[in-house]
């Protein structure tokens, strides 16, 4: 069943066989393959913005009725929806095209399905599986597992640990990689406002492309300004054709970041000043 994991995926799934344990629990969860997640991935804030790990496990240890531990010595089996969030990892996976299952696969299996109390108490944190989605598309593969892997840019200062961006609390580790990840690549950003785009859907399934080319088939449908919204790579600001500051923003042809993000971080160099914006 693990052949495709990676060994950090494969510690999940160890460590959540041991918050069940230590719950008291016989069978392995979806709460505890969150928590799992927790103890191995330190680069959640990555995908989680607003996440905070400690309120997160207070909120599983309060909903879980808790038993008299059990042995690690003893095999506990995975519950239904455990085994299902695992095929739905697989299923990511393959969606990315990757031949591997990562952290990042359990994280977007955990966190699509807004029907379990892990993936609304995600979804309350912050999380975005289809943005998440775009950025590992964008940053390739291969570059992906290299950003997942690296070590955490350390804050500036202790007690440093938000960066205000319209008008909200960021965390600024998970801007500093980010900034980094963007600012690694030579794009030419552009700033302009921001319209509706064409898309063509797939007739049968639903899927949609930007390909335009594919309109001559007849198994797709043309839409015009189909596509009604973007967001900004590094703070999810939301893009669209308005008058205010939702409608203008920098651009490199496909992806698209806010004004403020773009003109702070990639054309200024927020990052060697002072600091005096962390809070």
């Amino acid at each position: 069943m693990f052949e495709r994991y990676t060994e950090r995926a494969r510690r999940v799934v160890f460590f959540a066989r041991y918050e069940a344990s230590q719950f008291g629990c016989s069978l392995i969860d979806i709460d505890h393959l969150l928590l799992g997640l927790v103890r191995e991935e330190k680069h959640l804030y990555r995908w989680v913005p607003k996440i905070d790990t400690t309120t997160l496990r207070k909120r599983i240890e309060d909903r879980i009725t808790k038993a008299p531990s059990i042995s690690t010595s003893i095999d506990l089996p995975l519950s239904a929806a455990a085994r299902q969030t695992l095929a739905n990892a697989a299923t990511e996976a393959d969606r990315l095209n990757h031949r591997y299952i990562g952290t990042h696969h359990l994280f977007l299996a955990l966190a699509e399905d807004r029907s379990s109390f892990v993936g609304k108490l995600l979804h309350e944190c912050g999380a975005d599986p289809p943005k998440l989605r775009e950025q590992i598309t964008e940053i390739g593969e291969q570059n992906w597992v290299e950003f997942s892997r690296a070590t955490p840019v350390k804050r500036p200062r202790a007690g440093f640990g938000t960066i205000e961006i319209h008008g909200t609390p960021r965390n600024t580790d998970y801007i500093r990689d980010v900034v980094s990840t963007v600012r690694s690549y030579n794009y030419h950003w552009h700033k302009t406002a921001w319209q509706p785009r064409d898309i063509v859907i797939h007739r049968e399934d639903g899927t949609f492309s930007f390909d335009l080319s594919l309109a001559g088939s007849s198994s797709f449908n043309l839409v015009r300004e189909g596509w009604k919204k973007d967001h900004c790579f590094i703070c999810h600001w939301e893009l669209f054709e308005s008058d205010d500051e939702h409608g203008t923003g920098y651009t490199n042809g496909r992806s698209w970041l806010c004004v403020e993000c773009c003109e702070r971080f990639i054309l200024g160099d927020f990052f060697s000043s002072s600091y005096s914006e962390f809070t």
